[in-house]
């Protein structure tokens, strides 16, 4: 699922089920449907069957045939929209148990309320919503996660920067062993623990170097490198050029510009 134009709105309402018959089957020639589910029961579509259950969602492409199967009364939102241009991949999506949902929901909701004074806001909001989902599909909650691992971290190291953390410290302030925070680390952002810290200091140290006056030795401390020889190795290999040469090569830029 691709959705790269702004869709439009032909019906948006909540819809109770299950009253007279068990089974309902749709197709819709013309129009795409979103669905939030708030029952438990199962949908086939095509030759697959999905088992719902409250907080589950499904997006069904126009002319695709979708059956419910109810378990009772059966509540769900609904919203059937047209595309003005064909998305790359027209499949049918269903997604549940992922933190995410409930705040689409909610926004799919609000929409109701704007389509007969701001028809144009109610379509951005199911934009939006179908935005939040692609990034569902192609970035699942575990994905997620590692981001805010990542995110964790990150703070930590800048906050805590003039301490001597280790990798393993990290990971077990982020609740992961060693070879997890490892794996985390390198799939979101290609690097190893050691050369990622490594970067989060020199980029600090530049910032120093570059809008501060703070002496080089005391540089070296705030960023977690007490033996300054050590710093002014680590520097020259990153930057290309020693501490003090570098902070001489701003200050020319700067009287330049």
């Amino acid at each position: 699922m691709k959705i790269q134009t702004i869709p439009r709105i032909h019906k948006l309402a909540w819809a109770l089920h299950g009253q007279q018959v068990e089974q309902e089957t749709y197709r819709l020639p013309n129009y795409w449907s979103l669905h939030f589910y708030e029952y438990s029961g199962w949908i086939d579509c095509g030759t697959q069957r999905y088992q719902l259950k409250p907080g589950a969602c499904s997006i069904v492409p126009a002319d695709i045939p979708i059956t419910f199967y109810y378990q009772g009364l059966s509540k769900h939102l609904y919203c059937h929209f047209q595309l003005q241009t064909k998305p790359h991949i027209s499949e049918f999506n269903f997604i549940q148990a992922d933190t995410r949902l409930p705040q689409l929901k909610n926004l799919l909701a609000g929409a109701h309320s704007l389509l007969r004074t701001a028809p144009q806001r109610a379509n951005l909001r199911l934009w939006d919503v179908l935005l939040g989902l692609q990034d569902i599909v192609t970035y699942p909650d575990n994905h997620l996660k590692h981001e805010r691992i990542l995110e964790t971290a990150t703070e930590i190291v800048q906050q805590e920067m003039t301490s001597p953390l280790t990798i393993q410290e990290l990971a077990r302030r982020c609740q992961l062993s060693h070879n997890q925070f490892t794996r985390t680390i390198k799939q979101q952002t290609g690097d190893t623990p050691a050369i990622w810290l490594r970067k989060l200091r020199t980029e600090r140290a530049k910032e120093l170097l570059s809008y501060s006056n703070l002496p080089i030795k005391v540089i070296a401390t705030e960023v977690g490198y007490p033996d300054l020889q050590h710093f002014n190795k680590v520097i020259r290999q990153h930057l290309g050029v020693s501490p003090r040469r570098f902070r001489q090569n701003q200050s020319r830029l700067t009287i330049a510009l």
